[in-house]
């Protein structure tokens, strides 16, 4: 690039700044205002994109660089950066008649936005329809529940990961009334939140660093397999994403498992998340409460799953990811 100070700034600079090469055509390769703006991203560049509409025309060559066409690009690089909380170096917009001289931080300026491009400063409303699902029933073998999350389209969903939207998953058990349902107690509150994004690239999202599958709160030990959250590494098979066992005896073989699938083969745009809630550890005590083990210690108590969509913030870019949805589900025991 011949873009510096001192130099003529010609169409080729300001293409590979809104676009990623010189010919306007777009490379999502190199680092530029559309393939984060925009709504392009094919193979493995998908996860590059907001979805916005307004990306930033290219310049035909031998023509001259407006001082509209320079404010337009700056715009949409500062409404990135706000987007994502990312600092940059400010650049004012030029106005009509103005000499307009290389900017010296617009290149690293780019760079930032684009590596930065998952990140988000904020979050939008949740969304929590159909997100609380409870039983009072008892269950000394498993409990299990399966909840499907709906998009518009396969691009919709990848707007809203990219943008910073997330699932997020809890879960209680509270009135339990013996040993064996007050460890399930401790292990639910030990579970902390579970958050699912779009992918395992590391980022920032309203304060708190995320990759594909998170735990955030809780204590405890526990498992996440691999990093694979919506969009990565999932199949049409369940892939477990997180574990994690009790840890007081005589219950420390008991664990919590979610696993994650895609509904569609090739471009989902519905998925549906598992929780299994496994009771393998002997059972212990006996309905007189002796403890001669010849009967069922059951778990009793309101046993609550909470799920919410938290949509990415639209206080610097658009909604360009609908409004997903979530089915009501239902906790299906074994005894």
């Amino acid at each position: 690039m011949t873009y510096s100070t001192g130099s003529t700034i010609i169409d080729d600079d300001y293409n590979i700044f809104a676009t990623g090469n010189a010919a306007g055509t777009g490379d999502d390769t190199v680092a530029n205002i559309n393939t984060i703006w925009g709504s392009t991203g094919d193979g493995a560049y998908y996860n590059y994109n907001y979805g916005q509409t307004s990306t930033v025309s290219p310049v035909s060559a031998g023509n001259t660089i407006t001082a509209t066409q320079w404010a337009t690009l700056l715009t949409r690089m500062t409404s990135i950066a706000n987007h994502q909380g990312t600092s940059i170096t400010a650049i004012s917009n030029p106005s009509t008649g103005d000499t307009i001289s290389a900017y010296a931080a617009l290149s690293s300026n780019i760079t930032s936005i684009y590596n930065n491009r998952l990140n988000a400063a904020g979050n939008g409303t949740d969304l929590t329809t159909n997100g609380t699902t409870q039983t009072t029933s008892t269950w000394d073998v498993s409990a299990v529940a399966e909840q499907t999350f709906t998009f518009a389209d396969f691009d919709s969903a990848r707007y809203f990961f990219n943008s910073g939207g997330q699932i997020r998953l809890s879960y209680s058990l509270t009135g339990g009334s013996d040993a064996k349902s007050l460890e399930w107690a401790d292990l639910l509150t030990k579970t902390g939140t579970i958050v699912i994004c779009g992918f395992s690239n590391s980022h920032v999202v309203n304060g708190e660093t995320l990759v594909g599958t998170t735990k955030i709160g809780g204590s405890g030990t526990h498992t996440i397999f691999g990093s694979g959250g919506f969009l990565s590494g999932i199949s049409t098979t369940y892939t477990q994403l997180f574990q994690q066992y009790a840890d007081s005896a005589p219950y420390t073989a008991n664990y919590i498992n979610i696993s994650l699938k895609q509904n569609q083969a090739s471009t989902p745009n519905t998925w549906t998340i598992k929780t299994s809630l496994i009771d393998d550890a002997a059972d212990t005590i006996a309905p007189d409460g002796s403890g001669s083990g010849d009967a069922l210690d059951v778990v009793d108590g309101t046993l609550t799953m909470t799920a919410i969509i938290r949509p990415p913030s639209t206080t610097y870019i658009s909604n360009t990811w609908g409004t997903p949805t979530m089915s009501a589900a239902s906790w299906v025991l074994s005894s």
